[in-house]
């Protein structure tokens, strides 16, 4: 399983929360668009044992949820974090990775004043 198919089914789980449906970015979104989710993640950390590395891996992301209200971020957020605890220990997407084991951070939260928008920052990672 490669990071890509991790990353499009991140999209297509996160895209299933009301009010995000194709408001799912990698990297940056315009502001135009608000309300939305921009993801960051890596390549990650394969495994490895006294055979070498395995197809297993850790991969650290970050989910940026942005609101132009307050109240909808928070939403937004409680959603958020209820979809990405719902990965453990199944396959996400139509067709990506197992879930073997998933943490996360306190969600940061801060105003964008170039933006007018609220913004909910959470560290995530993942372990497939």
């Amino acid at each position: 399983m490669n990071i890509l198919d991790f990353e499009q089914a991140l999209v297509k789980e996160l895209s299933a929360i009301p009010g995000l449906t194709g408001k799912v970015y990698p990297g940056q979104a315009s502001e135009k668009i608000i309300p939305y989710i921009v993801y960051l993640s890596s390549a990650g950390l394969k495994d490895k044992d006294l055979d070498g590395y395995k197809d297993s891996r850790r991969v650290p992301f970050e989910l940026n949820i942005v609101a132009t209200r307050y109240s909808d971020m928070k939403q937004y957020t409680e959603l958020a974090i209820d979809k990405i605890i719902s990965f453990e220990r199944r396959v996400i997407g139509a067709d990506g990775p197992f879930i073997r084991e998933l943490t996360y951070e306190p969600p940061a939260e801060l105003f964008e004043d170039a933006v007018k928008a609220f913004r909910s920052v959470i560290d995530v990672v993942v372990y497939f």
